[in-house]
């Protein structure tokens, strides 16, 4: 712990900072049949970078939502936009080549020039803030790689410089540095982009679920309650809820734990990813009342690791040990899925759906890729040319050289069934749990969610998940059951909060035990 640290407590809930400190615009559902020229499924970055470019081009857009805007994975980002994504650029040229390294590369450049031209432009209060961004690794890890990112990132046209040292409290054996990069209030920039796209005509439904597309042209989203025809349609909700066999294999689903902390003094100014093998980042958050500091760390693959609320202990852990943290604030995790060549998926969702648009698989860079997403689905529903489109489709060929990362993924993804796979073990009496804990048991051979609230009441749901079948893992620190196959979550009444599920959980008698009267504490 840092000298000047006292003892500071993780919070009682988990909660997004980003959704906590804003307002949640109400927005009728979809509860009859309309018509546009491009229905837009789900209210992330994405979604609504794709909705407001595509609405200000002139084309009538109505933009679905399952839950509320930017509550999700947008509202749960570390929301950095750079085109910093810790060591990528030699990766690329060398399993891309060097051509459409340079693509990605100008792509998440011009994405952060969008936003930031945005912001200014449209006098958007989101925090915005330019800021240097480091990547970095500690004494004892190969500095050889960070002299390589430097060489492969100038070679692609990035104003990278080798450092030896950074202004933050910890110790760093090479680094590279991006200057004038940014991070902002990822929410409070939707909440303006969603002025703008009403402003141009835009119809947002909230609490919608879209269900189905029946192809056409023109294509029918299918909802509980009403359809929307549309020539064109975009599955932006993380993970496509349409096709989802095609993305399951190619997708890995991993979780990061995220903390907000004030600390004595100013926090450092720029952005901060130890690229090493002890994964942390921390930067920066302006508040009305001060600077408060970012804290992220402990990745793992989703329903698979300790302890998730042990990990953001940890995490917990780091910041005290390099700051003087007077208070945590919040605490929240953060899911993103990896695509098996490390590049996301934007385009036609399959060879043969050409006006139907997929974008997934950030691999936790979204606050550039979700902007880019929206600068080139608008140009590809408009019938431009777009230079990135080859390097983002989906339908693409994966290059050989990422093949080789196929056999480390495969076992990821092996592993994470065969923990899906394996049952509870049957109990006689359900264990002690504390208030804010969950569990999965067995009860006449089916597995059951059980979760205590705050106010020590008990509730239960099935604890299988609805698209895999496979056995969920109870994560403390996102108050969230997860798949450990597929990735899905779902809140802790069994409402779906990312797929590819896509059918709730049930409720369930809870089980019958004498611990259930454990005391609260």
């Amino acid at each position: 712990m840092h000298p000047d640290t006292p003892a500071v407590s993780l919070p009682d809930s988990a909660v997004s900072y980003w959704v906590d400190s804003t307002d949640q615009p109400a927005h009728p559902h979809l509860a009859e049949d309309v018509a546009a020229d491009v229905a837009v499924v789900g209210a992330g970055i994405a979604g609504f970078s794709t909705a407001t470019f595509l609405a200000e081009d002139g084309h009538s857009v109505v933009l679905l939502d399952a839950n509320g805007i930017a509550t999700k994975t947008t509202g749960h980002t570390a929301a950095k936009v750079t085109v910093a994504h810790g060591l990528r650029y030699n990766y690329l040229i060398d399993t891309f080549g060097e051509e459409k390294a340079k693509l990605y590369a100008d792509a998440n450049r011009t994405a952060l020039e969008e936003v930031s031209s945005r912001v200014a432009d449209q006098s958007i209060d989101c925090a915005f803030r330019r800021a240097p961004a480091y990547s970095y690794v500690p004494p004892g890890d190969d500095t050889q790689q960070i002299e390589d990112e430097v060489t492969a990132a100038r070679r692609l046209g990035l104003d990278a410089k080798h450092v030896e040292d950074v202004p933050a409290p910890v110790d760093v054996a090479a680094g590279i540095r991006y200057d004038e990069q940014a991070h902002f209030h990822p929410r409070a920039y939707l909440l303006s982009l969603l002025e703008t796209f009403e402003a141009e005509g835009g119809r947002v439904y909230g609490n919608t679920r879209a269900r189905d597309i029946e192809y056409g042209p023109p294509h029918r989203l299918e909802t509980p309650e009403g359809q929307v025809k549309a020539d064109d349609i975009v599955v932006a909700t993380h993970y496509p809820f349409v096709k989802r066999m095609l993305y399951l294999p190619r997708t890995l689903p991993g979780q990061e734990h995220i903390i907000t902390v004030n600390v004595e003094g100013e926090p450092p100014e720029g952005m901060y990813y130890n690229a090493g093998t002890d994964l942390h980042s921390f930067r920066p958050v302006p508040t009305q009342n001060g600077t408060m500091l970012l804290v992220e760390g402990k990745k793992h693959p989703t329903g698979i690791g300790e302890d998730t609320m042990e990990l953001t202990r940890q995490v917990q852990s780091f910041a005290t040990s390099h700051f003087p943290v007077e208070d945590i604030t919040h605490r929240w995790s953060a899911q993103d899925f990896m695509t098996m060549d490390r590049v996301p998926y934007m385009g036609p969702i399959s060879p043969f759906s050409e006006s139907v648009y997929v974008v997934t698989g950030f691999g936790g860079w979204g606050m550039t890729h979700g902007t880019v997403a929206g600068l080139l689905l608008s140009d590809l529903i408009a019938g431009r040319d777009n230079e990135w489109a080859e390097l983002y489709t989906p339908n693409r060929m994966p290059p050989l050289k990422s093949l080789k990362r196929l056999p480390n993924a495969g076992a990821k993804m092996m592993k994470q069934f065969i923990k899906g796979h394996r049952n509870p073990s049957e109990e006689d009496d359900l264990p002690p749990l504390d208030p804010g804990e969950g569990t999965v048991v067995a009860r006449d051979n089916e597995p059951v969610g059980v979760y205590r609230d705050a106010s020590g009441e008990w509730h239960a749901v099935s604890g299988s998940c609805t698209y895999s079948g496979c056995v969920l893992r109870w994560n403390g620190a996102g108050e969230s059951w997860d798949c450990p196959c597929d990735g899905s979550r779902y809140n802790r009444d069994g409402t779906v909060i990312d797929g590819p599920a896509q059918e709730d959980l049930a409720e369930k008698p809870v089980p019958r035990s004498k611990n259930r009267t454990k005391t609260i504490r």
